[in-house]
């Protein structure tokens, strides 16, 4: 006999001559039977010796009225209620519970790495935005005609100036104590001429934990065409003109 090739299937044999072997182990184990006359051998022997236990075992006449409650134990003869669950839950195996804990476990790990992974994305954003920023107004400052213009806020805690060359289309405001605004909303900065006509000069929102806040202001023409700037607080994405309130404002 080949051990390697008998070794899964003779642990099943004895099983097979009781006749508890699984249903989906027989076909395996009759495939290799029909060409090993070794394992034919051995299930002759688990053949005979379980004969032999049947036939050692006196009959006995069963209990009167055991015919009676098995027929009253057949799904025929009982009244069927609804069970739902029962039905469900009784087929789903301990491995199978296991497994949906396990895969319950690592859904809600991969939606917090998740979360932890935009909030690190969202801090390197900002934290780029605001290198720019100051980087900026670094280089404002090295402009020889460069004017730093206090700025004039509805908020007596509001203080900061405005870094500007009015040759130039970019400035930069440098603000502190500036509050942050509600989901949904935005800072926006609004250039604005003599005739009093306003165009957008960019978005910000302040930067948690940082004491002070810096914005970019972009012109499409050089600063010194315009009289003043103006911030309001606007709908997340900008308004076409200024909705909200005047925060503060810069005169040029």
């Amino acid at each position: 006999m080949s051990d390697e090739r008998c070794l899964p299937h003779r642990e099943n044999l004895a099983a097979y001559a009781l006749g508890t072997l699984d249903a989906d182990d027989i076909p395996a184990l009759e495939s290799h039977l029909a060409d090993c006359q070794d394992c034919q051998s051995e299930l002759a022997d688990y053949q005979s010796v379980a004969s032999s236990l049947l036939q050692a075992i006196p009959p006995r006449m069963p209990p009167q009225g055991l015919r009676r409650k098995l027929i009253a134990r057949l799904p025929s003869q009982q009244t069927r209620t609804p069970k739902l669950f029962a039905d469900i839950f009784g087929q789903i195996s301990i491995g199978q519970v296991a497994l949906a804990v396990v895969m319950l476990f690592l859904l809600g790990l991969n939606i917090f790495s998740t979360l932890q992974i935009r909030q690190l994305q969202q801090g390197q954003f900002e934290l780029a935005e605001r290198l720019s920023q100051d980087q900026t107004a670094i280089a404002m400052l090295a402009y020889p005609s460069t004017q730093a213009l206090p700025v004039h806020a509805e908020m007596s805690d509001i203080t900061g100036s405005m870094l500007v060359d009015k040759d130039k289309n970019t400035a930069v405001l440098v603000l502190w104590n500036l509050p942050r605004v509600e989901a949904g909303q935005t800072y926006q900065i609004w250039l604005i001429d003599s005739g009093g006509q306003r165009t957008s000069g960019g978005l910000f929102t302040p930067v948690n934990d940082w004491g002070y806040t810096t914005a970019t202001i972009h012109s499409p023409r050089p600063l010194g065409q315009f009289v003043g700037i103006g911030v309001t607080v606007e709908p997340e994405g900008g308004s076409e003109g200024p909705t909200g309130s005047l925060e503060l404002g810069v005169v040029l």
